[in-house]
């Protein structure tokens, strides 16, 4: 088995796929009793070996679906289900998530379990949507947390690595089904930076693409409206969705691969093909997007404090280093929450996620730009690449000795576990 990138495979003994939360606390003791360990996959798309185990791959992919529509625009679903699905039963429910990634191919379980977030400075990660929380432990036991009955538990679980059991159901709050409008614009970067705190804080949603060794951004602004869907141009919208980020990038990431030297033209030419587009469509459409082009990713969260300097240094070290890099780094900003784990954990937040096509050398890139983050205060995504330990977790991150009492608790026995949780985890 492999990840989506390619950079991560591994060969379990057996890969199951259980259909009820009985199978799935008879295949733990099982487990338990014969010491294997037990990784459940979800779609593969975590960057970090955190899916890997020569033991027991266990999928949720039998598990999916709706279950049921609750008071106060709240859904329960099962913990398998694809966030496109999701998004389109509770679309025919008359409702939408608050709020998405720009990827929707990842199970829901998968998505809190690694801290998956969108952005809107007003707006919390995917985990914080989730009420309630449902899963079997490493005891077989059915557990069953919310901030009510066990408020220390429950945070502990919104992101909890996979490493407390099988999540199986979620309580999800939602929002009346809604459209946005989406504001595509080519800027420059500089211009985006000098301007930044007011256009984070007058849409709901803003995030932005720069290229490294250009001075141009592609910038996208989405707010709910009360029209219908519709695009100003049909044309502009092929252009930027599937010509930009799709057709013309892989070509021209094939041409950087070949031609190392040529990053500096390239760059050039992606902004080059950047154009101003406005359309509005359902939320879930707007807050996903299609991703063909393969590459590996390091995404570190930042104090929003500290993000201007960040950035400032980031393109001096850019052109100092003169990498040979021209795919577009991503920029999102989210609001403070209180998850244990979270990466946005207690503070404002914005994140850089760099990336690198697939097969080119990304060692020097990452690590120069890792330890420049890790200065700053940064934290790294849990799904993607980075070379932190227990050793930083433990300063980062103020309830890490409080969440590690917790998984002990409900995985005694570790079966949970694999060689890069007991890295993180200080095992």
């Amino acid at each position: 088995m492999e990840n989506w990138a390619g950079n991560v495979k591994w060969t379990p003994q057996e890969v199951l796929l259980p259909k009820t939360e009985d199978e799935i606390a008879d295949i733990i003791k099982k487990a338990a009793s014969s010491g294997k360990s037990i990784r459940t996959v979800g779609s593969h798309h975590s960057f970090t070996p955190l899916l890997a185990t020569d033991s027991v791959s266990l999928s949720l992919d039998e598990m999916q679906g709706l279950i049921s529509k609750e008071a106060n625009n709240r859904a329960i679903a099962w913990a398998g289900t694809k966030l496109k699905r999701l998004s389109e039963l509770l679309a025919e429910n008359g409702l939408a998530q608050e709020n998405m990634g720009d990827i929707n191919v990842q199970s829901l379980a998968g998505a809190i379990s690694t801290g998956t977030h969108g952005t809107g400075i007003t707006l919390g990660s995917v985990g914080t949507q989730v009420e309630e929380i449902t899963f079997v432990n490493g005891l077989g036991e059915l557990v069953t947390l919310n901030e009510e009955n066990n408020y220390h538990e429950f945070k502990c679980a919104q992101l909890s690595l996979g490493s407390f059991g099988v999540i199986t159901r979620m309580k999800v709050r939602c929002k009346e089904a809604y459209n946005l409008e989406l504001d595509i614009r080519k800027e420059k970067l500089s211009d985006v930076l000098v301007n930044l705190d007011a256009i984070v804080n007058e849409n709901r949603h803003f995030e932005f693409y720069s290229i490294p060794n250009s001075q141009w951004s592609q910038t996208k602004r989405s707010n709910i409206v009360s029209h219908e869907a519709g695009h100003t141009s049909k044309l502009s919208a092929f252009i930027n969705d599937i010509v930009l980020e799709n057709w013309a990038l892989q070509l021209l990431c094939s041409i950087n691969k070949a031609i190392p030297s040529s990053s500096k033209t390239i760059s050039n030419i992606i902004g080059s093909f950047i154009s101003n587009e406005k359309k509005v469509q359902q939320s879930h459409k707007v807050f996903s997007t299609v991703r063909n082009v393969k590459f590996t990713e390091m995404e570190y969260n930042i104090p929003y404090e500290n993000y201007q300097e960040v950035v400032k240094e980031m393109l001096k070290l850019i052109e100092k280093n003169n990498y040979r890099i021209s795919f577009p780094q991503e920029h999102r900003f989210v609001q403070a929450d209180d998850i244990y784990l979270s990466p946005a954990h207690n503070r404002k937040s914005a994140y850089i996620a760099s990336h690198v096509y697939k097969g080119m050398d990304n060692s020097r890139y990452f690590k120069d730009l890792e330890d420049l983050f890790v200065a700053h205060g940064g934290r790294p995504h849990w799904g993607k690449m980075h070379t932190r330990d227990a050793a930083f977790f433990r300063k980062a991150y103020p309830k890490f000795d409080d969440f590690l009492q917790v998984r002990v608790k409900h995985d005694p026995n570790g079966v949970f576990l694999n060689a890069h949780l007991k890295k993180v985890f200080g095992l």
